[in-house]
């Protein structure tokens, strides 16, 4: 008995043994930025040359409004605002794949559940902060949107990282501040 509780344990102090834990590299490369990081960064990016906080927010707000957001969160102190659409994933190519697959099964005799995507979330989130030498504000806007299936399962979540969506949202929120330091 006595025997078989000290082979045991030697069995299990072995396995703990194999266990691996993440080395320096891992750890270090978990820390570092991605190369593209800094291009996404200045596409996120846009400096204002005003101080007003408060009205960069809410011409962003408004902007959003525009655009068909809703808005989810905000926090003006942390200079944050977070906002959310719903839209259709459903494509054409996708739904047709899936069906012709269901087909091909379904002539072999099996069963297919075909599954594409169905609706879609897309969420932005704007963070102000003051420039490095006071005398501006910087805005970065974030895109991202979570894909829903037929089934209602997420499929997928990414980044939008277009450019032009990124020029088009800055564009838009220039023209909606240039309008409120006018009181137009």
């Amino acid at each position: 008995m006595k025997c078989r509780v000290v082979v045991s344990a030697l069995i299990l102090t072995a396995l703990a043994g194999c266990q691996q834990t993440p080395g320096a590299q891992q750890q270090a490369a978990a820390l570092t930025l991605a190369a593209e990081s800094l291009g996404q960064r200045q596409m996120q990016t846009r400096r204002f040359d005003t101080n007003d906080e408060q009205a960069i927010l809410a011409a962003s707000a408004g902007v959003l409004q525009d655009l068909g957001f809703t808005t989810e969160e905000t926090n003006l102190k942390a200079g944050l605002i977070v906002a959310s659409k719903d839209r259709d994933a459903v494509e054409s190519g996708q739904v047709a794949g899936q069906v012709f697959f269901a087909l091909l099964v379904a002539a072999m005799g099996g069963r297919a559940d075909p599954v594409w995507d169905a609706n879609q979330k897309i969420r932005i989130s704007i963070v102000t902060r003051p420039s490095a030498d006071r005398n501006g504000i910087i805005v970065r806007a974030t895109f991202q949107r979570v894909i829903w299936n037929t089934k209602n399962q997420i499929s997928r979540v990414e980044t939008i990282d277009k450019p032009e969506i990124h020029q088009q949202f800055f564009e838009k929120l220039s023209q909606s501040v240039f309008l409120e330091a006018h009181q137009i």
